[in-house]
């Protein structure tokens, strides 16, 4: 499982990150991730509701404390499979918020599928989370 503070990625265009300021010291997110007055457990609930909604997910590794998962999505056509790596990150002042971290494992260029996945999510899950009671 990645450990979001020391990745690294690679220099192929087939990977998108979110993350809170600070979080990847050698990786530069494309988008800072969002915050959620909820707690971790609220939003990671909400996301798992969010990710049985999408096509083709399969649920993969988990860390001990339960906020850290990854996940794998293939595509329609030839089934290559995309990782997604998602951390729930309790915030100190109340809520929290998350980095998800989208791969291609096969090929060099993704066509932007992995960006529009992490933002298709992200909206989808805001969405989620609205909806919690």
């Amino acid at each position: 499982m990645i450990d979001f503070a020391t990745l690294e990625r690679p220099p192929s265009p087939n990977t998108y990150l979110v993350a809170p300021p600070g979080l990847c010291r050698a990786a530069e997110p494309e988008l800072a991730a969002p915050k959620f007055p909820q707690a971790a457990p609220v939003v990671r609930d909400a996301f798992f509701r969010m990710a049985a909604k999408q096509p083709r997910v399969t649920y993969g590794a988990k860390d001990d404390t339960g906020l850290q998962y990854e996940l794998v999505q293939r595509s329609a056509l030839f089934r290559f499979p995309d990782t997604i790596t998602v951390r729930f990150i309790p915030l100190a002042e109340g809520g929290s918020t998350l980095a998800i971290y989208s791969r291609s494992q096969v090929g060099y260029s993704d066509m932007g599928v992995n960006r529009k996945r992490v933002q298709a999510w992200l909206a989808a899950l805001d969405a989620e989370v609205r909806a919690a009671p």
